[in-house]
């Protein structure tokens, strides 16, 4: 009851920056991208460098509590040392108004919720698991470094060009001793720190790319992505895998294994 009471009043002090605001006498907000769980996001221009930056800046109920501000922290640490073209480089941080914020490179592009939502775009099902394939370099990446995403999402991926980019690192971190889901299935499979979180992220975004290519009938009964979704018998196995309805994967290896055979017909 209490968090609640104090999200809610948060929500309700909290203003974000405005526009054409200087941030210490260096970065000029040009708009809001949104916010998340720690952050408003900002676009800026950096006046010193004079490039665009995008500006991250801890919420009001996470700067009021220790671990607010250790993760914002955590998360600020892990982004500067990724060095992986795949994910925002980390310029630089500082406190504006009591604030704590850093700034990171700025991805020109599209998210996928704004590709598919916004802009209509459909991806088949070869598509899907080509970008599929490319997440997946990122996240064996993040793996190879002990790090768990834990926030797949296609708002969290970035089109630029030909080019996938994974950003905020808000809820990763480091990997824990667990191997596989364990009793994970009766909690928040996403929100473990061990790789099948991540798969299970990547199962998800899948389903978001191929169901883009879906036509919602009217007054139709609701029924199983698997029974929807024209497509093939290994796309249903790996994403089952993925979503752990079947074995779960234990490495981004054995699903780039599978994604091959659709790829690569």
């Amino acid at each position: 009851m209490f968090k609640r009471m104090t999200l809610f009043a948060s929500s309700i002090m909290e203003r974000p920056l405005k526009q054409h605001e200087i941030i210490s006498e260096r970065y000029q907000v040009m708009n809001h991208l949104g916010v998340g769980s720690y952050g408003n996001s900002y676009l800026v221009f950096d006046q010193v460098s004079q490039q665009k930056k995008v500006l991250k800046a801890l919420r009001i109920h996470k700067r009021i509590s220790k671990s607010g501000k250790s993760d914002f922290e955590l998360e600020k640490d892990l982004l500067q040392h990724i060095e992986h073209p795949g994910f925002p480089r980390y310029y630089e941080d500082g406190i504006h108004k009591n604030i704590p914020f850093y700034t990171m490179q700025h991805i020109e592009g599209k998210n996928f919720e704004q590709l598919i939502f916004h802009d209509g775009q459909r991806y088949s099902e070869i598509e899907a698991f080509r970008i599929a394939n490319q997440l997946l370099e990122h996240i064996h990446y993040l793996h190879e470094q002990q790090l768990i995403h834990r926030d797949i999402r296609i708002p969290n991926v970035i089109k630029n060009g030909s080019e996938i980019v994974l950003i905020d690192l808000g809820l990763a971190r480091k990997r824990n001793g667990e191997s596989g889901p364990g009793k994970s299935r009766k909690r928040h499979l996403r929100k473990e720190v061990n790789p099948q979180a991540d798969f299970y992220g990547l199962g998800h975004f899948l389903l978001f790319l191929l169901y883009s290519n879906f036509s919602f009938p009217n007054k139709k009964k609701e029924s199983s992505w698997e029974e929807e979704l024209d497509i093939s018998y290994y796309a249903k196995i790996i994403i089952s895998r993925l979503l752990q309805i079947e074995d779960c994967y234990e490495s981004c290896a054995q699903i780039r294994k599978d994604i091959q055979k659709i790829i690569e017909v």
